[in-house]
C-alpha cells in the first residue's frame, strides 16, 4: 500500500503517545514494505507552535519526511483568552472554536501537500485529532482520510469544526473499544471504524536492581512517566503520594520516581518523598519501572496509555484513576492492575502490594500476557493494514 500519515509534529525528539504512536506505524509499516512518507511541520514544541526545524525533505528512519513551515504563527493572547472559558466548561461558539484549532500550527503549505498527496496514495492517516494539521487536513480530501483521534473526553472533542470532520473522514482507526465508545457518545452515529491499537515488543531487557544501585533508592518505589501537568493529573499523583507517606500508610512512606517534564512541581511535605528524575532515556524508564512496586497513572485523558504496558512487560503492575474508562478497562480486562478514586483507596492498595508479592505476581502475569496476546507487533500490523484496506477501499 501507499500511505501518508499526517500529523503536527514527527521525530525522534518529539514526545507524546500520539507522537510515538504515529512513528512506530510510519516504521513498522515502511519496514514491511509498504511505501510510507509523512506530512508535517517544522514544529517541535506545541504550545509555541514555532517553527524549529528545516523544511523540506528528509529521510527519519529510513521514512521520506517532508516538512512544511508554520503559515499563522502563535496567538497568545488568543490562547490566554480562550483557555479559562474552556476551564470554566463554557463553548466557544463556532467561531471562536474555529479560531482556536487554527491557533495550533495551521500550515497553509502542509494543507497544499495534502491536497497534492492524496491522488497517489490509498490513504491519508491523520493524527491525533485536534490539530489544524486533522481538523482542516482530513476536509481537504475526506474521501481518502483515515483518522486515529486518539481521543479524549475533554472540551476540544465537542468543538463542532472537529466533530465535522470526525463524522467526515472516509473511516476512523481507535485504540480502545473504550475511546471508540467515548466517539459514539461524542458523534452520534459513527463512519467506518475499527479498533487497531499500539504494537509493542514482547519481553525488554530491564534491569531494576541495577537502576536502583545506581541511583541509591532504597525500600518501596512508585513510579510516574509522562507529562508533569494537571490535564494528566500529576498533581494528583503527588497529593497521593504526600498523603500516604505523612498520614495513611501503614508500612512507612514510599519513593516517588518522577519522570518527564512539565510545570507541576511537588508541595513542600512531599519534596523529600519524590525523586525527580526529569527526562530518561526509553530503556532507563523501562529499569525504573522494573525497579518500582507499581507503576501510578492517575490521568483521564488517556486513549490507550503506552506506560501501562510498558509497565506489565516490565514486571510491574499498574495504579490508574477509576475514573478513567480507557486504563480502567485495560486493568480490568488484564487483571494487571487496579483502579482508585481517592487517597485511601490508593494507600490501602500501595500498602496491599507491599505486604502481599504473590499478588503483585499474579497481577504482572495478567498484564503481561495481555500485552503479549493483543498488542504485539505482527498482530496490530495486520490489524492496521486491514482497517486501511477495508475504509479507504
Amino acid at each position: 500500500m501507499r500511505l501518508a500519515f499526517v500529523t503536527p509534529r514527527y521525530g525522534p525528539e518529539i514526545l507524546g503517545g500520539a507522537e510515538t504512536q504515529v512513528r512506530d506505524y510510519a516504521e513498522r509499516l515502511a519496514a514491511a514494505g509498504h511505501e510510507v512518507e509523512v506530512l508535517t511541520t517544522c514544529v517541535v514544541d506545541h504550545h509555541t507552535w514555532a517553527d524549529a526545524l528545516p523544511a523540506g525533505e528528509s529521510s527519519v528512519a529510513g521514512v521520506r519526511v517532508r516538512r512544511h513551515p508554520v503559515t499563522r504563527p502563535r496567538d497568545h493572547a488568543l490562547a490566554a483568552r480562550q483557555q479559562p472559558v474552556l476551564d470554566a466548561g463554557l463553548r466557544l461558539g463556532e467561531g471562536g472554536e474555529r479560531a482556536w484549532v487554527e491557533n495550533t500550527g495551521l500550515s497553509e503549505p502542509l494543507l497544499e501537500a495534502i491536497g497534492a498527496t492524496a491522488p497517489r496514495v490509498d490513504a491519508l492517516l491523520f493524527a491525533p485529532y485536534l490539530f489544524a494539521s486533522t481538523v482542516l487536513g482530513a476536509a481537504v480530501r475526506p474521501d481518502r482520510s483515515l483518522v486515529i483521534p486518539c481521543l479524549h473526553d475533554e472540551a476540544y472533542a465537542r468543538f463542532a469544526p472537529v466533530q465535522a470532520t470526525l463524522r467526515g473522514v472516509a473511516g476512523l482507526i481507535f485504540n480502545t473499544e473504550a475511546e471508540r465508545d467515548l466517539a459514539a457518545r461524542l458523534l452520534g452515529e459513527l463512519p467506518a471504524h475499527r479498533v487497531v491499537g499500539e504494537g509493542f515488543e514482547a519481553c525488554p531487557r530491564v534491569d531494576g536492581a541495577s537502576f536502583r544501585r545506581r541511583h541509591r533508592i532504597d525500600g518501596d518505589a512508585l513510579a510516574y512517566a509522562g507529562r508533569r501537568e494537571r490535564g494528566k493529573n500529576y498533581h494528583l499523583v503527588l497529593e497521593y503520594v504526600t498523603l500516604y507517606g505523612r498520614a495513611l500508610s501503614r508500612r512507612g512512606p514510599v519513593t516517588l520516581l518522577s519522570m518527564g517534564g512539565g510545570p507541576l512541581q511537588p508541595p513542600a511535605a512531599g519534596r523529600p518523598l519524590v525523586r525527580d528524575l526529569g527526562f530518561v532515556s526509553h530503556a532507563d524508564m523501562l529499569d525504573a519501572l522494573a525497579a518500582s512496586l507499581a507503576s501510578v497513572q492517575l490521568s483521564r485523558m488517556e486513549s490507550f496509555s503506552r506506560v501501562l504496558m510498558e509497565g506489565w512487560l516490565s514486571g510491574t503492575p499498574a495504579i490508574v484513576d477509576a475514573g478513567c474508562a480507557v486504563t480502567r478497562e485495560h486493568c480490568a480486562e488484564s487483571g494487571g492492575g487496579v483502579w482508585v478514586g481517592s487517597a485511601e483507596e490508593f494507600a490501602a492498595m500501595v500498602d496491599r502490594l507491599r505486604g502481599d508479592p504473590g499478588l503483585r505476581a499474579a497481577m504482572v502475569k495478567g498484564g503481561r500476557g495481555y500485552v503479549t496476546r493483543r498488542y504485539s507487533w505482527p498482530a496490530v500490523l495486520g490489524r492496521i493494514e486491514a482497517a486501511v484496506r477495508e475504509m479507504a477501499g
